[in-house]
């Protein structure tokens, strides 16, 4: 009815004389405008037909402008336009055109015909067989892919090319086609002498020819290739040569259990693949997807070279190592969303995570070395090791749990960060530090067996749970504690769950956060750790739990008492205000009354309440209120002579006046610490006996002389000297300037 309407009104312009006979088709296109997909789809629902006013080369033909380039007509065409009154406007407009990828300039739309496979027909199993593939994220499954399906167009699958597989269709000047589907196939129906080992591209395979099977002529392959991504999508059945071998093979693997690929190829490879595999098998070509986004500059900014902020990956493999680069991208940002690369990130990844993981590493073959230790030698029974190692082990075995169900949903961030806060804060900050003086013992005793087997035994794990991240040092950390050939020919760790003890890592996990808030409470008021203090005061709900670990809470933040306060409000004040940024908005006027109310309530039960996740009820202008803790401002001050730190409804309170004794004692420590890291700095083994000379007033010669006998054991010194000599490397021993030197002996 369309093509109808616009040939009448195109006569009727010709019969008037509006339209000159030779410009018939030329008003024709410009009214169908048959020169883009929507402009095509339109002409196939109403059947229209395919005009072309412009050659292969860009050239108009049969117009006005016969022979010049289509972009060179413009102004021509708005001349005429105008001349003969035909024109109702002109303006320039900037809008969205395709471009070549190469050149950069503008492409021309052109109606060619073509081979197509008929998708549409399939549309429904297509739907079917997505429905059933699980996707990471879900919701390109669902949305991106889904809906591409539910709109799916039949698939040009010929291009105008020399170079690509050839199309398997041969045309007889009858006008009858056929099509070959094999080699053996091609050999018997050939004209010409060939074998099954012809060649099958361009130009040999055109020089084959077939026997028409309607009028007995000569039939020649068409011109067209396939669509490269019909090869792609080709690949499950083509890697195996199936159907003709490996039958027996390929369907033992298809289909793929798991396939990964950016989010520009979900029109893409994942849209062939499923193509082809419900067209010939029926079903879906993959059971799992995994997409991933962009890689984006730190500034979110894609990548170009135009730009001049791309990141050429060889330059970072040079600088920091393939591993590093990878266990970054997966830490930084989930796979499926857009990555911002930021090389210092990657630089904090190297240093936390593998400086790390091969510190702790460095630590125990240094050890195993010196006592020439093979752990693989003796074994202590689990329940028998002491609690800091049934401690990690259940840590250790908690991190297998949570890694194997991240990996399950393909969560790779998570699996990484999980690995990454284990090695730092577990494994390095804790296990191994607070081990140091195991490894010192001199006798090899159960307890130093016990902390041999299980560092040997977290640290060969860690190696095959890193191993898919992290391969390259992951394997030699592998072979070089195990002599085995690769650790990727290991079995994938998984959790012991006998070794789990919940109540140890609650036990211990609590004495953790007591300690750094202990640390905090510290800071606030500059007290450093090697500064002895005289007590700290804990919740005393947690007495039970954890009286026996009071020894290394002492030790961990230097402290002489620990103290289990039955009321801990006796030394601090509750302070509670309106949050005005969040709860202005929501309350409006009643902010102020609010502020009121909060100052009338018990601070320490309010606060209570708050940080456990309740609501606090108030009487607000004649209105009850749930107060949340976003609602609430909290601040804490302690009573003279005390500091307070407090997270999620847990306390450490420190009492911070300093005796003169525990300023004594403080100056050692000092002392002691920068000995060490002179003893560092000076390339000495960790064995090596000293002396120390020193230059100090009274207060540190005082204190020098109290704990003469700890600080040679702590320094491996023989003799410790008080002297006078400028020229010795003043150190700062908490505000008195000191002079130090040492010898090895």
């Amino acid at each position: 009815m369309l093509y109808e309407a616009i040939k009448k009104l195109v006569q009727y312009g010709v019969e008037t004389g509006l339209t000159p006979e030779c410009e018939r088709v030329y008003t024709t296109n410009l009214l169908l405008e048959l020169f883009g997909e929507d402009d095509y789809n339109t002409g196939r629902r109403y059947d229209l037909p395919v005009l072309q006013p412009v050659d292969e080369t860009g050239k108009f033909t049969a117009t006005p402008w016969e022979g010049t380039f289509v972009m060179d007509a413009d102004l021509d065409i708005i001349k005429w336009l105008a001349y003969e009154g035909k024109l109702f406007k002109k303006e320039k407009m900037e809008h969205n055109y395709p471009h070549c990828w190469r050149c950069q300039t503008p492409l021309l739309y052109y109606a060619k015909p073509g081979w197509y496979i008929e998708m549409t027909k399939l549309r429904d199993q297509l739907v079917e067989n997505n429905n059933k593939v699980e996707w990471y994220p879900d919701y390109v499954g669902e949305k991106r892919f889904g809906n591409w399906l539910e709109n799916v167009n039949d698939w040009a699958l010929s291009r105008s090319r020399y170079w690509g597989t050839p199309l398997n269709i041969w045309r007889c000047e009858c006008g009858h086609t056929t099509s070959v589907g094999s080699r053996k196939e091609l050999v018997e129906r050939a004209v010409e002498e060939i074998d099954e080992k012809v060649e099958l591209h361009r130009p040999h395979v055109d020089n084959v020819h077939l026997k028409c099977d309607k009028c007995g002529g000569i039939m020649t392959r068409v011109t067209e290739v396939i669509d490269c991504w019909f090869d792609s999508g080709a690949m499950p059945f083509a890697q195996h040569h199936y159907p003709f071998e490996n039958k027996e093979n390929f369907h033992e693997l298809f289909p793929a259990d798991f396939i990964c690929e950016g989010i520009d190829q979900t029109r893409g490879w994942f849209y062939s693949l499923m193509a082809i595999s419900t067209f010939v098998m029926g079903t879906s070509p993959y059971k799992r997807v995994l997409v991933n986004d962009l890689i984006l500059d730190k500034e979110g900014r894609k990548m170009s070279k135009s730009r001049g902020n791309t990141v050429d990956p060889f330059e970072m493999f040079d600088k920091y190592g393939a591993d590093a680069l990878r266990w970054y991208l997966l830490y930084v940002s989930p796979v499926w969303t857009p990555t911002r690369f930021d090389e210092d990130g990657l630089k904090e990844v190297m240093s936390k995570f593998f400086g790390t993981l091969r510190n702790v590493y460095s630590f125990f073959t240094l050890y195993a070395n010196t006592d020439d230790i093979d752990p693989r030698e003796f074994f202590i029974e689990y329940k028998e090791r002491p609690e800091l190692d049934r401690w990690i082990l259940s840590k250790y075995n908690n991190l297998l749990a949570q890694v194997e169900y991240e990996m399950s949903i393909y969560d790779l961030t998570k699996s990484v960060r999980k690995i990454q806060d284990f090695v730092n804060e577990d494994l390095s900050n804790w296990y191994i530090r607070r081990s140091r003086r195991r490894f010192w013992e001199t006798e090899l005793t159960d307890d130093k067996k016990a902390v041999y087997n299980t560092t040997y035994e977290i640290l060969v794990g860690l190696t095959k749970l890193i191993a898919p991240f992290s391969p390259f040092m992951a394997d030699e950390m592998y072979k070089d504690l195990t002599g085995e050939l690769s650790v990727h020919l290991a079995d994938y760790p998984v959790a012991d769950r006998s070794l789990l003890e919940p109540h140890i890592e609650e036990r211990m996990d609590l004495v953790r956060d007591l300690v750094s808030l202990g640390r905090s409470a510290r800071e606030q008021v500059r007290i450093k750790v090697r500064q002895p203090i005289s007590e700290v005061l804990i919740d005393g709900k947690y007495e039970d739990l954890i009286l026996d670990l009071v020894p290394l809470i002492q030790e961990e933040l230097n402290v002489k008492e620990v103290v289990f306060a039955k009321h801990l409000d006796e030394y601090m004040q509750f302070n509670l205000k309106p949050n005005f940024k969040i709860a202005g908005p929501v309350l409006g006027s009643k902010i102020k009354l609010l502020g009121k109310a909060l100052a009338a309530v018990d601070g320490s039960e309010a606060v209570k309440k708050l940080e456990a996740g309740e609501t606090l009820k108030l009487a607000v202008d004649g209105e009850v209120l749930d107060v949340i803790k976003d609602y609430v401002l909290i601040t804490i001050s302690a009573k003279e002579g005390f500091t307070v730190a407090m997270e999620n409804n847990l306390f450490v309170i420190l009492e911070t006046t300093l005796t003169q004794e525990l300023l004594d004692e403080g100056y050692a420590r000092e002392f002691i610490s920068k000995v060490q890291q002179m003893r560092k700095n000076n390339g000495y083994e960790m064995m090596d006996r000293i002396k120390i000379f020193y230059d100090g007033d009274d207060d540190i010669a005082k204190a020098v002389n109290i704990y003469m006998d700890y600080i040679m054991k702590e320094t491996l010194a023989d003799a410790v000297e008080h002297t006078k000599d400028d020229s010795f490397e003043k150190q700062d021993l908490n505000g008195h300037d000191t002079g130090t030197k040492l010898e090895k002996l």
